[in-house]
This record gives structure tokens, sequence and C-alpha cells, in this order.
């Protein structure tokens, strides 16, 4: 490898969340008040291990078509006359770009529905009651994470320390891709979703690169956890930029701090 040529890269790190506030997601993490004194202090740490990684502009998961109206809320908190809402764009995103001084924040999502026919709950009940067996080996171990069982008890920290685990990023990854096996003979029902879900996420990745415009650029991009390994892979196989893992800057390791 060169390493000349490596450092000359923008870097980009994906930082996998659970949702703070609402959400369609199958999966939701049950968490007590965001806003009281010790979840606020606990999210102010989160914000200052990962505004160690100094980034040169932070992207969130919204549309990308509502970017205007989020900067007309960011600019806002600026003034101080904003009140953050319970949701991990302003209690992370707008903290965070607000203490590495950048005027604004991007909305980078994308959420048409394209050729999607099932979403992904359509599909997991439809496995459910088609195809139990493989149901269960696709979605079984779920039920046992640790990301589902008594996950909103611990500290937003520890939250996300765990949610931006390589080895569970990976299970995520993988249990998706091998939706592609539910299906009939006559139609491909995961591989319906499936294809709505790549599109997302190739979108998402094309928009990342969009903001990384000089080697020196520094993207911090706050996302779903599901999204971090198949975003980052795509980044990877670019060649384009750096991929820095979150979870050394939430460990606070000393490799993260060098970085």
């Amino acid at each position: 490898m060169d390493y000349k040529i490596e450092n000359a890269k923008p870097k980009v790190m994906v930082v996998g969340m659970f949702h703070m506030g609402e959400t369609p997601d199958q999966y939701k993490v049950e968490v007590d008040n965001l806003l009281s004194e010790k979840r606020q202090r606990e999210i102010g740490e989160v914000v200052e291990r990962l505004g160690a990684f100094k980034p040169t502009k932070v992207a969130v998961e919204l549309e990308k078509k509502h970017n205007e109206w989020l900067n007309d809320k960011y600019k806002s908190y600026l003034e101080g006359t904003y009140e953050l809402e319970v949701n991990e764009i302003d209690q992370i995103g707008f903290r965070l770009a607000k203490e590495a001084d950048q005027p604004e924040i991007y909305a980078i999502d994308w959420m048409e529905q394209g050729s999607c026919r099932k979403d992904f709950g359509e599909v997991y009940e439809w496995a459910k009651e088609y195809q139990p067996e493989l149901f269960q080996d696709l979605f079984g171990w779920l039920e046992e994470s640790p990301v589902t069982r008594g996950f909103g008890s611990k500290s937003v920290l520890e939250m996300l320390q765990e949610i931006n685990e390589e080895e569970l990023n990976r299970q995520i990854h993988q249990t998706y891709l091998n939706m592609s096996r539910l299906k009939t003979e006559e139609e491909y029902v995961g591989m319906d979703w499936l294809n709505w879900w790549y599109e997302r996420n190739l979108i998402l990745y094309s928009n990342l690169l969009d903001l990384a415009s000089a080697s020196d650029e520094r993207i911090l991009f706050l996302v779903g956890g599901s999204h971090v390994e198949i975003v980052s892979n795509f980044l990877r196989e670019s060649g384009k930029v750096v991929v820095e893992p979150a979870l050394p800057y939430l460990n606070e390791s000393e490799d993260a701090q060098k970085g």
C-alpha cells in the first residue's frame, strides 16, 4: 500500500446510530427520556468523542430534498433560537457540526419508492408466514442480539459502541443479503426490497463522495446501524476515500486520537 496516496485521500467515518425519535424500523430501541440530565450528559460524551475525528462536514440520514429545511433549523440552533428535538440528527448531528464550527449540515438520504413493491416489514411478515424455517435462519439471531435485549437500559455511549461493532455490522449485512433467498417459483419476494435497499445505499455512497471534494475533507456520516457495513464497503471499494471506523473514537483509543 502507498501510504502517501492513502493519506492524500479524503477521510469518511460512517457512524452507526439508533433512531432516537419515531421510526418505522422493524426493530426499535426503547430508551427512556433522552432530555433528562443524565441522558444529556451521555450524549455530550458521545459528541466529545466523535468530535476527536475533527469533521470538516457532518452528513445525516435525512432525504436530500429536505436539506434547505434542515439548515434553516441548524442556523436557528447556531443563533440560539431553536430547541433541539429528540432525534439523532439534532442531539448528535447539530452538536457535532457546531463543535466543529461548521456553517451547515448535509442531508444525503433518498427514500423514494423506486421499483420497490414490498417494504421490509412486508417481506419480514411474508417470510414468517410462508417460509418459517428460512425466516428463523435469517432473523432468529436478532431476537437474542444485545441490541434487542435490554439495550435501552445502557448508556448512550454503550449503545453506540455495540451498534458499531464490526461483527454485528457484518451479521446485519449478511442477513439482508440472504433475504434474496426469500422467493417462490413465480416471485423473488426478498429481492424486490433488496434492490431498493442497494439503490438507496448506493445513493448515500454517491452523495458522500460528492461531499469529499478535497483531499483534506473529513466527512462524518450519522446513519442507522444497518447501513454501516454496506455504505462502508461501497466507499472502500471506490478507492476514492479512506474509511475510518467509528468504534476507536467511541472507545477513545489512543490510535483514534492520533487520527
